[in-house]
């Protein structure tokens, strides 16, 4: 736990509480002293050794650098290292990682934090590993295939070991799987282009994002909520911005990228089913559900009957849809990050709005005004709205108890 200003928010409110419960003889004056025991440890081991999201990022950013050392030192000494001595690099690398990961995280239990890098770094070199394998015996296979299997190979282990760090390992493979398999369908065909995928991934956010709050409702499964959720958001959003944009040059989609829709459909819809079964809900669930769904209604709508009509028209008419949907969007999301107190949603939603607002400035006010002129006011726009987004990030923040933003 990292002692911020959500800490001590919380710990002020926790000693209220606290005082509560003497008077109602819910708890005994000792309780209250060894409660208040644990935090002030876990402040002072965060003062003098650092907080333990900062040890697990440097951890992870550690097993990161060697994962790439290795492939470097494969590729760098390629010619000099026989085939034999390439795949006792690969294997020994992967295994020890694990080996000495799972000794560190279950086994001595000393450092469990470097532990699960190690895995993580495992999980790289495996991912690794197969591409190597498949050049050293010059194995032609469908290139993508390789980015599904390592997915796919980190999932369940992900799931079993309960890591939010394969967990976004493997999110982050699958996407690029996602976008590998599409850009392979637009090199060999006449109607697709490569900005047509970005429908596709604003599909694929919008699944991603119900499937971690389907996540998020199941106990067992609440502690590896968060990347679907976060990675889900950022890459909705991210398409959301880029479709902004005119830039699909009058053909928003092709029926050749059709094939992905089935499934993100009925992983989303699954979600869905699965999210409005009786149970205890979480603050606004039924607007956050109902906003997913139309946004996922529109864009395969969109997709799939937008590329009939290519009048001048018709796609400016398309354009300023987008950028109205876009503007609920993130409106969308600060309110919900408000109604359900993560601060990640609001950091996102003016992240991005911050952004679009740039980029209509850059739109509407480019061709109007001197050069100079653009800047100053350009400029002092941004300076403005810094403070006035600062300002209300921090009353919205202060708002908020212990729960950081899990989504």
């Amino acid at each position: 736990m990292s002692f911020r200003k959500e800490d001590f928010l919380f710990r002020r409110i926790l000693e209220k509480e606290m005082d509560l419960w003497l008077k109602e003889g819910i708890i005994l004056p000792d309780q209250k002293e060894r409660i208040l025991a644990r935090y002030r440890l876990l402040k002072r081991a965060d003062e003098k050794a650092g907080p333990g999201k900062l040890i697990t990022t440097i951890s992870i950013l550690g097993a990161i650098l060697v994962g790439v050392g290795v492939i470097l030192f494969i590729a760098s000494n390629w010619s000099a290292i026989p085939n034999w001595g390439r795949l006792f690099i690969v294997f020994s690398s992967m295994l020890a990682s694990y080996g000495f990961g799972f000794y560190l995280r279950y086994e001595a239990r000393n450092y469990p934090k470097v532990g699960a890098s190690l895995i993580l770094l495992g999980s790289l070199i495996f991912g690794a590993g197969m591409f190597l394998i498949a050049q050293i015996y010059h194995i032609t296979v469908h290139y993508p295939n390789g980015p599904l299997l390592w997915g796919l190979f980190v999932l369940p282990l992900a799931y079993l070991l309960r890591f939010k760090s394969l967990i976004s390992l493997a999110i982050l493979v699958l996407l690029i799987w996602l976008g590998m398999e599409a850009h392979l369908r637009a090199l060999y065909s006449s109607t697709l282009q490569t900005t047509t995928m970005i429908p596709l991934f604003f599909m694929a956010g919008i699944a991603l994002w119900g499937v971690g709050l389907v996540h998020r409702e199941w106990e067992a499964l609440k502690i590896v909520s968060s990347p679907y959720i976060l990675i889900g958001t950022l890459v909705t959003f991210l398409a959301g911005y880029l479709l902004t944009f005119n830039l699909y040059g009058g053909r928003f989609e092709s029926s050749g990228l059709f094939v992905f829709y089935p499934g993100i459909a009925v992983l989303f819809l699954g979600a869905v089913i699965v999210r409005c079964l009786p149970g205890e809900k979480e603050k606004g669930w039924i607007p956050e559900t109902l906003g997913l769904a139309a946004l996922m209604v529109s864009i395969i709508a969109l997709s799939l009957f937008f590329p009939k009509a290519s009048a001048t028209s018709v796609r400016g008419n398309l354009t300023l849809f987008l950028n109205i949907l876009y503007a609920l969007e993130i409106v969308g999301l600060i309110i919900l990050g408000f109604i359900r107190k993560y601060p990640v949603y609001v950091n996102i939603g003016l992240l991005f709005f911050a952004l679009d607002v740039i980029a209509r400035y850059f739109d509407f006010f480019w061709e109007l005004l001197p050069r100079s002129l653009f800047f100053i006011l350009g400029g002092l726009l941004l300076l403005f709205g810094g403070i006035l987004l600062e300002r209300k990030r921090r009353k919205i923040l202060s708002s908020f108890d212990i729960e950081e933003a899990g989504g």
